[in-house]
């Protein structure tokens, strides 16, 4: 469309219909109701006719939004599809019904008409008599969507205003696809369907007596085929919403959560304290008794505190396994991942994070096998034990000072004193101030230079008896590693003891462009203050592994390590 042309037309006295134009229409209602249904039906079939009636314009297939809101423009599919053929220039004109077809929010209705105009699109909304090709149409627009906007508004607050009426008479809210009941219309009392009650049963044995996790009952659920009232497969939260449901008891249960804003749709969850929530098994017959529901409920929630600890203290993924957060890449200083091999999934491979994911153009670090890792370790600690005290004589040497904790003790005993000093002299001033000896002004001011003192001493003290006790537990430690030394090892255990005792971190690279020749630099220490730390090699070894399978006519292949071993002390 020329806009100017058209405009000119317009002003002109010539109707819109008279202008040669490529026309479309847009349609839509918000829910799927059968109503709203016939109500789209009759808006296509009524504008299609509309548009080819006249000799002037030549129509263009519509586009339809079924039971989609117009509050948002992003969920409507051919909303936005329309925009885009507009800018593909495929049409001149759009028709639609009225703005809040077109969109309930003022600022998108002006936004898109706007941007439409720009493709040389107008739209024509033909209730309200606004043809956005006219120079004034955008004052009536405006003003139009607002009140349209204003009209969902209101809409809004008359559900919230119902919904919070009906909590008061404390109707059962909700719709009729509830597993395991079924709701009366009439009377709104919740009956048992007792085949689906059976499946909710079994869902609380299951998790509260048999102990299984959630995704195993979901499993179990799929796998047999039997599916929710909305005919879709179990999954994870819908199985924990059916647990955490207090209705399953014989409970009522509203207000769990609000729409906090018409507009953004933001949903505010409330606390389970704020729920409106009592008995009334009545109404609400219990499929699960109390005791069963309160079991299950208790482990829920006890492992929703327990994985909710877990992604907060990353620590605990850094222990997972005997080589987490241990292995290393020279060329990146990332860590290694651990990774189940393919072809054999009881061997562990590690490989660079880098590695995983942008692959082998942006490092080409070699793979580290687990079960290579546990000879290599074998062998090193054997041969600790040729001359193992020599390495316990270093060690304890290291750590001899750690047992003379007497200074320690000495400052903790003399801080103690200081402290039982001053509220000695707190006493004091309390008494003073009692006896009319001392102005309220001098006691607040003296009084807070004791407690300032007392808080700096209570903190000394507090460092103090945390030094002591990680002495203790190195030295605790130390001695322990010594005695594992002296003993000849013969079990795994052991030797994974000893390793998680001693690795501090591997870094792996390559010796040469042959991807099966390798340098492993092992590090082993347990000290933590990376300041003082000194390089001290104690071993170099060579191994060779054979990988690959003989099976299926695959060639076999060797890697090569050459492993450092090194003492960081």
């Amino acid at each position: 469309m020329d806009l100017y042309t058209v405009r000119k037309q317009l002003n002109m006295g010539m109707p819109l219909t008279s202008i040669k134009l490529r026309v479309t229409d847009y349609a839509r209602v918000s829910t799927e109701h059968l109503e709203q249904k016939k109500s789209l039906q009759n808006q296509v079939e009524h504008f299609e006719q509309y548009i080819k009636e006249n000799p002037n314009w030549t129509y263009t297939p519509g586009y339809v939004d079924d039971g989609i809101t117009g509050t948002s423009d992003v969920k409507r599919e051919k909303f936005m599809q329309m925009i885009e053929d507009a800018r593909c220039g495929k049409f001149d004109l759009i028709v639609t019904k009225e703005i809040s077809r077109f969109s309930r929010n003022t600022l998108d209705s002006i936004k898109y008409t706007r941007e439409l105009l720009s493709y040389g699109v107008a739209v024509l909304f033909v209730n309200d008599n606004i043809n956005t090709a006219q120079p004034d149409s955008e004052l009536r627009l405006t003003i139009m969507a607002s009140m349209a906007q204003d009209e969902i508004r209101r809409l809004s607050e008359r559900v919230k205003f119902g919904m919070n009426r009906a909590i008061e008479r404390g109707e059962i809210l909700g719709n009729d696809l509830f597993y395991g009941y079924k709701k009366d219309k009439d009377t709104g009392v919740l009956n048992i369907i007792e085949e689906e009650a059976k499946v909710v049963r079994r869902i609380y044995e299951l998790y509260a007596v048999e102990e299984l996790t959630l995704s195993k009952i979901v499993k179990t659920l799929n796998s047999e085929g039997l599916k929710t009232c909305q005919g879709k497969k179990w999954c994870i939260s819908g199985v924990s919403r059916m647990i955490e449901n207090p209705k399953y008891k014989g409970y009522y249960c509203a207000r769990k959560s609000e729409i906090v804003d018409y507009m953004t749709k933001k949903i505010k969850y409330f606390e389970k304290d704020d729920w409106v929530i009592y008995e009334d098994k009545t109404r609400i017959p219990p499929i699960i008794d109390e005791d069963l529901w309160n079991r299950a409920n208790h482990r829920l929630i006890a492992r929703k505190k327990f994985f909710s600890k877990r992604k907060e203290d990353k620590s605990i993924y850094k222990n997972r396994y005997l080589y987490s957060a241990k292995i290393y890449c020279a060329e990146h200083n990332t860590l290694f991942h651990r990774r189940k091999f393919r072809k054999n999934k009881k061997d562990i491979t590690w490989v660079c994070s880098e590695y995983l994911k942008n692959g082998k153009a942006t490092c080409d670090s070699p793979n580290i096998r687990e079960s290579e890792l546990d000879v290599i370790f074998k062998d090193l600690i054997c041969k600790l034990q040729i001359d193992s005290n020599e390495v316990i004589d270093t060690l304890m040497s290291y750590y001899k000072h750690l047992e003379i904790d007497t200074l320690i003790d000495e400052e903790i005993s003399l801080r103690e004193k200081e402290i039982n000093k001053l509220y000695a002299k707190k006493d004091k001033l309390l008494e003073l101030s009692l006896q009319g000896n001392l102005s309220n002004t001098e006691f607040y001011e003296r009084n807070n230079s004791f407690n300032e003192k007392i808080q700096v001493l209570d903190n000394e003290l507090h460092q103090l008896r945390s030094d002591k006790e990680k002495i203790k537990e190195t030295t605790d430690k130390t001695k322990e590693l010594a005695e594992i030394l002296r003993t000849k090892v013969n079990s795994k255990s052991t030797i994974n003891k000893i390793i998680s005792f001693l690795l501090d971190h591997i870094v792996v690279s390559k010796i040469c462009k042959c991807k099966n020749n390798m340098e492993v630099n092992i590090f082993l220490s347990y000290k933590e203050n990376d300041e003082t730390k000194k390089l001290q090699p104690i071993l170099r070894s060579s191994y060779e592994f054979k990988r690959g399978y003989d099976t299926q006519g695959t060639k076999r292949y060797k890697v090569y390590y050459q492993v450092n071993c090194y003492f960081c002390l």
